[in-house]
């Protein structure tokens, strides 16, 4: 770890007044500092899916925002 960036990295948040902006940059912070993975997380059958989906979506098999809240719709109603 260079010591350097950290210096750096602390400077810039100690320059920081606003609070909502120290939140967000808590958040983005939280979230490159897991290590976890999510992809490492799923099971086999997940990752099939989650693949499929990626196909589908590379050959434009998808749908338009609008029939899909329609679609969510017609769901909820049932």
């Amino acid at each position: 770890m260079s010591a350097e960036i950290k210096s750096r990295i602390h400077q810039l948040i100690d320059s920081i007044k606003d609070e909502n902006i120290l939140q967000m940059v808590m958040e983005d912070v939280a979230y490159y500092a897991n290590s976890k993975d999510a992809i490492n997380e799923l099971s086999e059958e997940q990752l099939k899916e989650l693949n499929e989906a990626i196909k589908e979506a590379d050959n434009n098999d998808t749908i338009d925002c609008t029939d899909f809240k329609r679609e969510m719709d017609e769901w909820k109603k049932r």
